[in-house]
């Protein structure tokens, strides 16, 4: 009868005080432990959006253009190539088109039927869950600084603030840049092979370019 005739208050009080205490195993969960994005998914949300940086243009605090980039290639196209929707362009006929001597050369790929004319070795290469995009180019040969050169002018590519890097390069994290890849800030590098690895995906207007230079 004593705890019928007891205030509300009280019986809350009492109630409350005898619940459970829940608490949370993984601290990492709880509310404000951690950022909501990832530092590449704050520049490329934030710092790059789209709306941000149309502001920064009116308000004339649009970042400088990349430095170092070639003005334009040394060598103009030479072919209209026409391309099937598996991405083949069929070579220009050496006697209908007269091909430059050039300081590199890249080799279509080979072991196919009938001696049929491979594919310019051009691939895309996605890594990361789907958030990082290269293009490797495979069989160059010859001077392989002026390709990349020819290279940076067309894709409008700066040479980065380590230069070009090569499987070769070391840091203090045992790999070096060269190991984690490249980037916007690095974007081209040398891999194992002869290999040149471009980041971002260029795969179409590289296909492009080279078939306009006859290969």
């Amino acid at each position: 009868m004593y705890h019928l005739l007891r205030p509300l208050p009280n019986i809350l009080r009492s109630v409350a005080s005898a619940a459970p205490t829940v608490r949370l195993s993984n601290p990492s969960i709880n509310a404000g432990s951690r950022s909501k994005h990832s530092a590449t998914q704050v520049k490329r949300l934030f710092k790059n959006n789209p709306a941000r940086l149309r502001l920064l243009k009116k308000e004339g605090k649009f970042p400088s253009a990349p430095q170092n980039i070639p003005e334009h290639p040394t060598y103009p196209p030479i072919f209209q190539p026409t391309f099937l929707g598996n991405g083949w362009s069929a070579p220009p006929n050496p006697s209908e088109v007269q091909i430059p001597e050039y300081p590199f050369r890249v080799t279509r790929t080979g072991r196919k039927p009938f001696g049929a004319v491979g594919f310019l070795p051009v691939y895309r290469d996605v890594r990361i869950h789907g958030t990082k995009h290269t293009t490797i180019i495979r069989n160059v040969a010859g001077d392989i600084p002026s390709f990349i050169k020819e290279l940076r002018a067309v894709l409008r590519l700066p040479l980065g603030k380590k230069g070009i890097l090569t499987s070769a390069s070391t840091g203090k994290h045992g790999g070096g840049e060269a190991g984690r890849g490249v980037n916007a800030e690095n974007p081209i590098r040398i891999r194992t092979g002869g290999a040149i690895e471009v980041n971002g995906d260029y795969a179409r207007q590289v296909k492009r370019w080279l078939a306009e230079l006859g290969f």
